[in-house]
Order: structure tokens, then C-alpha cells, then sequence
């Protein structure tokens, strides 16, 4: 029944005189003729006019009914922004290791920092949140081509924003400028005061991180001069209770003291048994005596200066290598002394500059509410697609020229 029905529709259609035919005739008799006509209108224009109508005069005027009668107007709120530091003495104290933890220079926050944080999606994200930037950009007041398409997705809001905003470091004079567009002279303020607010939380949670950065590195650092400390106090305890000395440096200097005195002593009997022997025997119970007492005395001093030179306790082991290990000793505990004298100034330094504010924005020239708009630059727009088409109806007529005079030869 279908299949019988179907076959009826096409013989219909196909019929001498059916509506297939009739719409033959139409193409035949009217539709042929006027397409032939216009394009050989057309045709009698001349490539050069043809490309100059599409290149100049079509977008030329498409460009003026949108700028000149369609765009909405933006409104654009100006502020000017900079950075300031607050001197640190960290830096002083670690010879600028923890200056550069404490962001005493503009290298760490500066301009260029603060302007591609403004360009962020950080940024974007938390407009969203503070002044509902969707809403903002797809008022009524805004055209069907400029507005935020209602579907927008995040990159395109993010690549919208970027579209509405301008902002640049000057670093020779250290100030963020930013323009923020909107449809309405308030949005545009708001939208301003928004990413001030938001700059300068980011400037003070970088510069929080780095002071708790520096006070930290100040702290490990004095544990580990205290624990350089103690051991060295610890090794030279050790020292004193192994050899039984509490100082070998002065045990030494004693030492030296009584074979000094012996030398001297010695020297004087020397001299009496020279005097002794220019009058009396050799025998005699004088000159035995003093002979006696020189042998005592050299006797005394060659004991003294084993003490020197021998360790009973360690044997192979000099006095004076005693008295190097306990000068190594001395030295270390000094240097760990005074490591660790430094490293409780740089922890009180730290903690001290960690109550001010290091690093801060300014805003000093606040958020503007603009009068009347500003963007788009609608002359500028339309004289841009004039003189652009201008050029490149030039340029193909120039490779036109070209390539037929490339063929003549």
C-alpha cells in the first residue's frame, strides 16, 4: 500500500505539465536570465573595481554603521598604582641572603609583578566572586557583538576580561597604570577598586610568606649554631677529663716557667764551680757539692721538658700534639661562639622587621568614576578599516601589475 502510494507521488511530479516541469520553465525563463544579467553587470565593473568595492568600500561602511550607529558605549576607570618596600636589616647580618627572603628590594614584588597578576585567572576567578564579572559585562546597555555571550565558558570570560582592560608597568617611574571598561561608569569603578583590592592582598600575602621565610631561615639557623656550640664545648670537656688538664695551653706556659728557672739556676752554679775551681782541688767537699746541685738541677730540667715532649698516658704521643688538638679545639668552640652570637642578632632582626609591613600597594591616584565614555574609538576604528583596505587593495593590485608584466615578457 506504501510502496504503491510513493510510486503515485513521483508520477505526479514527473508528469508533463507537473510542478517538476514547471519549476524547469522558471529557471528557463526568469531566474537564467536575471543571474546572467547581474554578473555580466558585474563583469563590466572590472576586477579592480570589484576588488576595491570588497576591500575598501564594503568593510569601509559595515565598520561605520556598527561604530558610528550600533557600539555601545564603554566607560574606562583610571587608577595608578605602585609598590613601596620597607628597608630591612636582615640583609646586613647574612650578607643579603635573607634580604632576598624578605623582599627588601623591588626584585621579589615589584610592577611587572602586580601586572601579570592583573592579566591572571586568579584574578579573574576572584572578580567573579567579588563583583560578579559576568553579570557586569552582559548588561543591557551593551550591544549583541561586544556583550559576554550568556554561554561563555571561563577562558572566554578570562579572554573577555583581557579585551576590557589595560594595564602596563612604567618601570622608569615605578607605577602600575590600569584602565578597567564597562557599560556603565560604576561598574567600571567597581571593577577598578576590585583588582586594587585584590593586587594589594597579593602583594601582602608574598610579602607575609617572606618575612615567615627569613624568620624561619633565622631560626634553623641558630639551632644549628647552638648545636655547632654545644658540640664543641662537648669535645673539649672530653678533652680536659681525658688528659686530666684543664687548661694545656697554661700547664705548658708553667712548664716553660720552671725550666726557665732551672736554666737560670743552673747558669749560676756553673758559674760559682768555675769561680770555686781557680783556688781549690777538684776533691774538695765544695766543689763536690755544687757539682752535686748541677747534677740535680739538669737532671730537674731534663724531667721538665720530657713533660713537653712525651705523653705518659698516650706514649708516641708529644705534649705538643696535645697542645695542637686543644688549640684546634679552642678555635672551633670560638667560631661556633661567635656563629652563634650572629645568629641570635639575625633571628632578633628577623623577628623585629616580621612586625612591619615590608612590602605594600598604593593606590594613589584611586579609582576614577568616568563622566562620559571613552571607548570604542570610533573614528579611529573607522579610518583603521579604511586605510587597511586601502592597503590591501593596493597591495594586490601592485602583484596584479606584477605578474602581467611577468606574462608580456
Amino acid at each position: 500500500m506504501n510502496s504503491r502510494f510513493g510510486k503515485e507521488q513521483i508520477d505526479r511530479l514527473v508528469r508533463p505539465g507537473g510542478p517538476l516541469d514547471r519549476f524547469q520553465l522558471f529557471v528557463r525563463e526568469r531566474a537564467r536570465p536575471f543571474v546572467e544579467h547581474e554578473v555580466a553587470e558585474v563583469a563590466k565593473l572590472g576586477i579592480s573595481k570589484i576588488l576595491f568595492l570588497c576591500l575598501v568600500i564594503v568593510p569601509t561602511s559595515l565598520a561605520f554603521v556598527y561604530y558610528a550607529f550600533w557600539a555601545s558605549d564603554r566607560y574606562v576607570s583610571q587608577t595608578l598604582m605602585t609598590v613601596r618596600t620597607a628597608d630591612s636589616q636582615i640583609a646586613n647580618v647574612f650578607g643579603g641572603l635573607l634580604g632576598s627572603l624578605g623582599g627588601t628590594g623591588s626584585g621579589v614584588i615589584d610592577g611587572y609583578v602586580v601586572e601579570a597578576y592583573v592579566q591572571s585567572r586568579e584574578i579573574v576567578r576572584k572578580l567573579e566572586e567579588s563583583v560578579d564579572l559576568r553579570s557586569i559585562y552582559r548588561v543591557p546597555e551593551a550591544d549583541v557583538w561586544s556583550r559576554l555571550s550568556a554561554d561563555a565558558s571561563f577562558e572566554g570570560l578570562h579572554d573577555y576580561y583581557l579585551s576590557r582592560i589595560d594595564v602596563y608597568f612604567d618601570s622608569t617611574a615605578n607605577v602600575v597604570h590600569l584602565d578597567a571598561q564597562a557599560y556603565r561608569p560604576e561598574d567600571a569603578r567597581r571593577i577598578a577598586e576590585a583588582i586594587v583590592e585584590i593586587s594589594d592582598e597579593m602583594v601582602n600575602r608574598i610579602s607575609q610568606q617572606s618575612r615567615t621565610d627569613a624568620v624561619q631561615f633565622a631560626r634553623e639557623e641558630l639551632d644549628l649554631a647552638e648545636n655547632r656550640l654545644r658540640d664543641n664545648r662537648l669535645a673539649l670537656y672530653r678533652f680536659r677529663e681525658k688528659h686530666s688538664d684543664l687548661d694545656p695551653v697554661r700547664s705548658a706556659e708553667a712548664i716553660s716557667g720552671i725550666v726557665a728557672s732551672l736554666e737560670a739556676e743552673l747558669s749560676r752554679y756553673k758559674t760559682e764551680l768555675a769561680s770555686l775551681r781557680s783556688y781549690m782541688r777538684e776533691d774538695s767537699a765544695q766543689i763536690a757539692g755544687v757539682k752535686a746541685r748541677i747534677a740535680a738541677i739538669e737532671q730537674q730540667m731534663q724531667a721538665e721538658r720530657g713533660r713537653l715532649t712525651r705523653n705518659e698516658d698516650l706514649p708516641g704521643t708529644t705534649y705538643s700534639d696535645l697542645l695542637a688538638e686543644y688549640e684546634r679545639l679552642l678555635i672551633e668552640e670560638e667560631f661556633a661562639r661567635t656563629s652563634y652570637s650572629s645568629a641570635v642578632s639575625a633571628l632578633e632582626v628577623a623577628r623585629a622587621d616580621a612586625g612591619r609591613k615590608q612590602a605594600y600597594l598604593v593606590a594613589f591616584v584611586e579609582p576614577s568614576l568616568p563622566d562620559d565614555p571613552s571607548k570604542p574609538d570610533r573614528l579611529l576604528i573607522i579610518v583603521s578599516f579604511l586605510v587597511c583596505g586601502l592597503l590591501a587593495y593596493g597591495l594586490l593590485m601592485l602583484i596584479g601589475a606584477a605578474i602581467r608584466e611577468h606574462a608580456r615578457i
